[in-house]
């Protein structure tokens, strides 16, 4: 696509330096490059809906990746970890309040966690996406997480907290229906410095 639109270009310069051609040649080439551009940009958010869909309803049929399970598992422990230490504990014990003491250190502790956990929680993904048991029992509930921590986190960055209640449920349910296809899910602390 660069190609084409760096040809055109040379095209249109060279025309016009010759003398040749004049302001309906570089009418044509410009009205070129828009069409080309338009097809390319409608190309590629079709194909990128397309693949979205078919990675969304597509299992694999065997393991792709070494431990995905217990990578999961360590993986979802440190995201819930560190969201309840960072996130959930300051704001049921009011942390997050106009007149909190270090509200605004209390909300950057927040971001950052909020960062990490979403890390977490997308490596997370990609072992549910390795493994077919993993993704036929979790892939919804590991999907509905990553919305609603996704969009409390950016929430949070505002200093808005009226996401976390939703998100934290919905971290509790993927944690049950983890426990249920007897993965246990436990808490634990991101890295020392966090």
């Amino acid at each position: 696509m660069f190609g084409k639109l760096l040809a055109v270009s040379a095209l249109t310069v060279s025309l016009t330096a010759c003398g040749g051609g004049g302001q309906d040649v570089a009418e044509r080439a410009s009205d070129a490059v828009a069409t080309a551009s338009g097809a390319a940009a409608s190309n590629a958010a079709s194909a990128s809906a397309a693949a979205s869909a078919t990675a969304a309803a597509a299992c694999p049929t065997a393991a792709t990746k070494k431990f995905a399970k217990t990578r999961f598992v360590a993986d979802a422990g440190l995201a819930f970890g560190a969201f309840n230490q960072w996130i959930l504990k300051p704001y049921k014990a009011g942390g997050f309040n106009a007149d909190a003491a270090n509200r605004k250190r209390t909300i950057a502790k927040a971001v950052a966690a909020g960062a990490f956990s979403l890390n977490r929680l997308n490596a997370a993904r990609k072992m549910i996406n390795a493994d077919p048991t993993l993704c036929k029992s979790l892939k919804a509930p590991v999907e509905a997480v990553w919305a609603t921590a996704t969009a409390a986190i950016e929430k949070i960055k505002t200093g808005d907290v009226s996401g976390i209640g939703d998100a934290s449920s919905a971290l509790e349910d993927m944690r049950k229906q983890a426990k249920d296809d007897g993965l246990n899910i436990k808490d634990r602390q991101p890295p020392s410095g966090f």
